[in-house]
């Protein structure tokens, strides 16, 4: 399993969001920095550029994930869900992620505190995956968030901060991933599809290129909550119950 620290975003998001990330299944939880040690981290920097040996094609009929209860790595693309919290740990019941019934649900129940926080949930997939074929990603979504804004960044390996990932990554330190903005306004409790081309018209990574198609690496659901306020007024949490599934590219 090919695992990476997820320094998605971290100050650069603080810059353009005003306003929510852990390792787990099931409600667990534990701190990126706890991932793995430095020098694991190091060890793996050779193996940081995607290969033919380490590259997959998309499936031909674009699904991702179908979040079955056989395990991550009987997905249509062979991987790994991840939660991460920064700037520290978040306890599973303020952030969790759970798989069932063909979807992932995302709960969060967060207060704003003296730093800005990014809760993020990733699909990570064990190679890089070639889906030049294809225009973008798609999902359905429902459930409902407040208190907080939802980004979503489709994965490359060109904007992986190669000095704090494992594997697959070759961007410059304090890269990021470009990201789209999902309107709390947009969600219901009925599925929406969400249809998002590669290049985001949104928010600009880190560096400021298109995602490159052919080394793509995962998909991320990242909530942003803000500062709290300091003149003594209540600032309401990030509160999320968020549902995905059918997880797909399409052409």
């Amino acid at each position: 399993m090919q695992r990476h620290l997820f320094p998605i975003a971290l100050f650069s998001t603080f810059g353009f969001a005003a306003g929510c990330a852990t390792s787990g299944t099931g409600g667990t939880t534990e701190s990126p920095a706890s991932v793995a040690s430095t020098a694991d981290s190091q060890a793996q920097h050779s193996r940081g550029l995607c290969t033919p040996s380490s590259t997959s094609a998309a499936p031909a009929g674009g699904l991702v994930a179908k979040f079955s209860a056989s395990g991550d790595s009987q997905e249509p693309v062979p991987g790994k869900i991840v939660s991460y919290s920064i700037p520290g740990p978040a306890d599973a019941g303020s952030f969790n992620h759970t798989t069932a019934g063909g979807n992932l649900t995302i709960k969060i129940n967060a207060p704003a505190t003296s730093r800005p926080q990014l809760l993020g949930t990733i699909f990570q997939f064990n190679s890089c995956i070639d889906a030049s074929a294809f225009s973008g990603v798609q999902f359905t979504i429902s459930g409902s968030f407040s208190g907080c804004s939802l980004t979503y960044g489709t994965g490359d390996v060109e904007h992986e901060d190669v000095t704090l990932s494992w594997t697959f990554s070759a961007g410059p330190a304090g890269a990021y991933v470009p990201q789209h903005r999902i309107a709390a306004a947009d969600l219901s409790s009925t599925p929406k599809t969400i249809k998002l081309p590669f290049t985001s018209p949104d928010i600009q990574g880190n560096p400021p290129t298109p995602i490159d198609a052919t080394k793509l690496i995962f998909t991320l659901w990242q909530f942003i909550v803000p500062v709290a306020a300091n003149d003594g007024s209540a600032t309401p949490p990030c509160t999320a119950n968020v549902t995905i599934d059918d997880v797909r590219f399409y052409r």
